[in-house]
């Protein structure tokens, strides 16, 4: 045995634990408010920050020790204080910007809670419900997308999809598929008055929550969202603009599914396929920040949720290439990679 080469293993072992528990205090002093009380702050003593966010102090203090071991925030030992660079505050504080982050750590709690089931699936062979995962994860799912969709669906990536937008602009049709609590649908019905949008999903919590976030931005009436699997979703009349965004590989039957999408699209509509953005093999995905965050997600909620329903498994970093064979399988005659900038996601448009 190599003992410098088990040295550093064990070492490692420690350091990603003590990684996991950092990011559990992070997404605490991400609810209690401390990150958005150093913004812009400058230099801060434990004392300060408490009297700025209104925490107690030792908490603070003990947070801030393990924000600065992780390097989530600067510690200067001369004066004792601590600092949070814009640089990290970009990323930490304002969930309404598109680079907000926090929501992928507010997640964690949701997914973390399944791994006793998880655990019993990897060994029976089985998979774990959508709806065992909690009646948080909903919420959870929405927390890691909402900022990015309401920033870039409407400005960015749909005017990438030729005719798209002056379909919706024109009173077109547009559906989403998965969608969740309804961050896409409500989305394109404040940005598109006179077209007609909705959304399907089979998770009844889901829907029940994307009902209520319609209502809130005063588009409940415009927004029509069905608790179905898609083989379900209305073919007639058909739709201008079909999404899916992060949801083909979680589904049971994902051929099905983009057959039927493809069935019920208008002539000359498109169906835009956002799924992961990964490389083809697992050691390009190994040194991908992303690609390993997916690949986590994957294990611990993609495929068992997908195998519960009698599904492939597909797994999140399922690639490109087996998108375009499934497209081809389905019947779509066209399958397009658009130039959308994305570090995470690849998105497609399909034709039939």
């Amino acid at each position: 045995m190599d003992k410098a080469r088990s040295q550093q293993f064990m070492l490692k072992l420690v350091g990603d634990v003590g990684t996991v528990l950092a990011a559990g205090a992070l997404v605490v002093g991400d609810r209690v408010g401390l990150f958005r009380a150093m913004a812009g702050a400058g230099a801060l003593t434990p004392e300060a920050l408490a009297k700025r966010s209104g925490v107690q102090p030792r908490y603070v203090e003990e947070w801030l020790a393990v924000m600065a071991g992780a390097g989530y925030v600067v510690y200067d030992a001369g004066t004792g204080t601590f600092e949070l660079p814009d640089e990290h505050a970009l990323f930490l504080t304002d969930p309404s910007t598109e680079y907000y982050l926090g929501g992928l750590f507010a997640g964690m709690p949701a997914m973390m809670a399944a791994l006793p089931d998880v655990a019993q699936a990897f060994e029976r062979g089985q998979g774990v419900p959508f709806a065992d995962f909690g009646a948080e994860m909903p919420l959870a799912l929405e927390a890691m997308n909402r900022s990015v969709y309401e920033n870039r669906l409407v400005r960015d990536w749909l005017p990438a999809v030729p005719g798209v937008v002056d379909r919706l602009r024109g009173g077109g049709r547009a559906v989403d598929v998965g969608c969740g609590t309804g961050v896409v649908p409500v989305t394109l019905a404040k940005a598109f008055g006179d077209a007609s949008i909705a959304g399907i999903d089979l998770d009844a919590r889901s829907i029940e929550l994307a009902r209520a976030r319609a209502r809130e931005a005063g588009v409940g009436s415009r927004v029509q969202f069905i608790e179905a699997p898609v083989e379900a979703l209305p073919a007639q009349p058909g739709w201008d603009l079909i999404t899916s965004f992060d949801v083909v590989h979680d589904l049971p039957d994902p051929l099905a599914a983009l057959s039927r999408i493809r069935s019920a699209l208008a002539d000359g509509g498109t169906y835009l396929m956002v799924e992961p953005k990964v490389a083809e093999r697992l050691e390009e995905n190994n040194v991908n920040p992303f690609a390993r965050l997916f690949q986590g997600m994957s294990c611990l909620h993609c495929v068992p949720q997908s195998l519960a329903q009698g599904g492939p498994g597909l797994g999140a970093c399922w690639g490109e290439a087996r998108a375009r064979e499934l497209a081809k399988r389905a019947g779509f005659g066209s399958f397009e990679r658009l130039a959308v900038r994305s570090p995470a996601m690849a998105f497609y448009a399909l034709r039939g």
